[in-house]
């Protein structure tokens, strides 16, 4: 949403802030929506937004550059935060991943989610057919009046931030094969997903992506200790269902092999129990990624799922 007096809010904001800001606006279209998405930022975890190209090109405007900077506005026009733009990606509206569905902190911040408001809001805008039409999809971080700063949600653990994805990437590669994985017969991509990132004296010592999926069900996909053993793992836990709790999720789950001994004691442990024994369920995901190996830890043959979880509610 655009100002009636662009001119004069960039000024303000120049000089109060110091920041030489590209340009002012304010979030969605309406002076509610404008305070309530600030609202996100100010209080909460939004740190993406997204908007069509059309709607650039139709105000005359150039597209988000890393690095530039904006003062956001609230609904009565007056500036409030300045942000400043880390990374941005245009592609269609329906390539949004899991990641960039909860950086933009809205609503239950899953993908599915995510879609839903966008449609709606795309559509009111008078896009007929959102799904294809280009999207600048752009991360940002909070410079002004406070910056942001890292928040750790355990003892040592945060969110993966957007510069570490390709770390993730060539983690995941190492540790996994690829990043590709396969759930209860379903292909998933754990690249797509946010993810927790475990922190000793500035090294990474640990990963775990999550699924958030509607309903407050989310999924753990991968977790990762350097070394194992040293209490990495449940830390990563810990903090995962912390974040759960804050996000009003009602159950987290995950699947792991039947061989995988150590991480079924971890997992109960820390308070996830057994729901499920999907017998013989390997055989399926072997179709879907056949690098799985056939015997897993002290030799026992890889052939079943397990199904663990902690409920939230």
């Amino acid at each position: 949403m655009r100002t009636t007096d662009e001119r004069a809010a960039v000024e303000q904001v120049r000089e109060d802030s110091g920041h030489d800001v590209a340009g002012v606006f304010a979030f969605g279209d309406s002076e509610q929506m404008a305070d309530n998405l600030l609202d996100c930022v100010r209080h909460g975890p939004k740190r993406a937004t997204a908007g069509l190209v059309a709607d650039y090109e139709s105000d005359g405007e150039p597209l988000p550059a890393v690095g530039s900077y904006w003062g956001v506005l609230d609904g009565r026009g007056v500036p409030q935060v300045v942000i400043e733009t880390i990374d941005v990606r245009v592609g269609p509206v329906a390539s949004v991943d899991h990641a960039f569905a909860w950086d933009e902190g809205e609503n239950d911040r899953t993908r599915a989610g995510w879609l839903d408001a966008h449609r709606s809001f795309f559509r009111r805008r008078g896009c007929e057919d959102p799904d294809g039409a280009p999207c600048v999809f752009e991360r940002f971080r909070v410079v002004w009046p406070e910056p942001d700063e890292t928040v750790w949600l355990a003892d040592g653990v945060r969110e993966l931030r957007v510069d570490e994805r390709a770390w993730m990437v060539e983690t995941l590669s190492r540790r996994w094969g690829g990043t590709d994985m396969v759930s209860r017969g379903v292909p998933l991509d754990a690249a797509d997903m946010p993810a927790l990132i475990a922190e000793r004296d500035g090294m990474a010592v640990g990963l775990l992506t999550f699924l958030p999926r509607p309903g407050g069900q989310t999924e753990i996909v991968t977790i990762d200790a350097f070394p194992a053993g040293a209490g990495t793992g449940g830390l990563l836990l810990d903090a995962v269902a912390d974040a759960g709790r804050h996000n009003g999720w009602r159950r987290l789950w995950l699947v792991t092999t039947n061989d995988n001994t150590p991480a079924l004691r971890s997992y109960q442990r820390h308070g996830f129990d057994m729901v499920a024994l999907h017998h013989g369920a390997i055989a399926v995901s072997r179709t879907l990624k056949p690098q799985i190996p056939l015997i897993g830890i002290d030799g026992i043959p890889i052939e079943h799922e397990i199904e663990l979880e902690l409920v939230l509610g």
